[in-house]
C-alpha cells in the first residue's frame, strides 16, 4: 500500500490571488475599451452634428441667393466698391426676399457662429465656424448697360464655411479638433436670364 501525502481537490489560496488578478487584469483593459470606445463616439457624434448643421446652413444660403433679388455685401463700408464693379469679399451677405423683407447672413466671430437676420430678428444657423466669407462678383442689368450706371445685380457669388470642433480629448490623449471647410457657389436665377 502507499504512504505519502494525500492529494487534495479544489484550489488553495495562492491559486485562488492569481485568478482574482488575471480576472482584474482582463476586466481593467476591458474597461479602458469600452471607455476609449464612448470617447470616441462623443467625438464623432459633435462632429457629425456640426458637420450637417453647416451643410444645411450652405445650402440654405446658397437657396436664398438664388431666390432673392438686391444682393449686396454686409458690411456697408464695401457697398461703394461692390456698386463700382469690383468683386468683393465680405463676411456676410445682404439681399431682399420677394416680401422684401431683408435678409442678412453674417459671422460672429467672437461667438463662432453663422447668423441670419431677417428683418433685424437673427438666429444662429451653425456654430463652430472658424472662417466665414463670401465672394461676390457684380454685373450690370440691362438697364444699366444702356444708361451707363452702376453695377446693380449679383452675378456669382462664392460661400467659403470653415468649421472646427471643439476638441474634448484630455491632456494624455489628442483626436485634434477637425476643420471641415465647404463650399459652394450661387446664382441668382433673377439675374441669369
Amino acid at each position: 500500500m502507499r504512504t505519502g501525502r494525500k492529494w487534495r481537490c479544489g484550489m488553495g489560496l495562492i491559486e485562488l490571488l492569481v485568478s482574482f488578478a488575471i480576472a482584474a487584469a482582463l476586466l481593467a483593459a476591458t474597461a479602458v475599451a469600452v471607455d476609449a470606445s464612448f470617447r470616441s463616439y462623443a467625438v464623432n457624434a459633435e462632429q457629425a452634428a456640426l458637420m450637417q448643421q453647416a451643410r444645411i446652413a450652405l445650402h440654405r444660403m446658397t437657396s436664398s441667393v438664388r431666390a432673392t433679388r438686391a444682393h449686396a455685401p454686409a458690411s456697408v463700408s464695401l457697398r461703394a466698391e461692390f456698386a463700382s464693379g469690383a468683386t468683393v469679399t465680405d463676411t456676410g451677405i445682404a439681399m431682399f426676399d420677394e416680401t422684401g423683407a431683408e435678409v442678412v447672413y453674417r459671422w460672429d466671430q467672437s461667438q463662432r457662429c453663422l447668423i441670419a437676420e431677417i428683418e433685424g430678428v437673427s438666429h444662429v444657423l451653425a456654430r463652430g465656424v472658424e472662417a466665414f466669407s463670401v465672394r461676390m462678383e457684380p454685373m450690370r442689368s440691362a438697364a444699366a448697360l444702356k444708361s451707363g450706371g452702376a453695377w446693380d445685380l449679383l452675378k456669382r457669388a462664392e460661400v467659403l464655411l470653415t468649421i472646427r470642433t471643439d476638441d474634448p480629448a484630455h491632456v494624455a490623449e489628442s483626436t485634434g479638433a477637425q476643420t471641415l471647410t465647404l463650399s459652394a457657389a450661387a446664382v441668382p436665377r433673377q439675374n441669369c436670364w
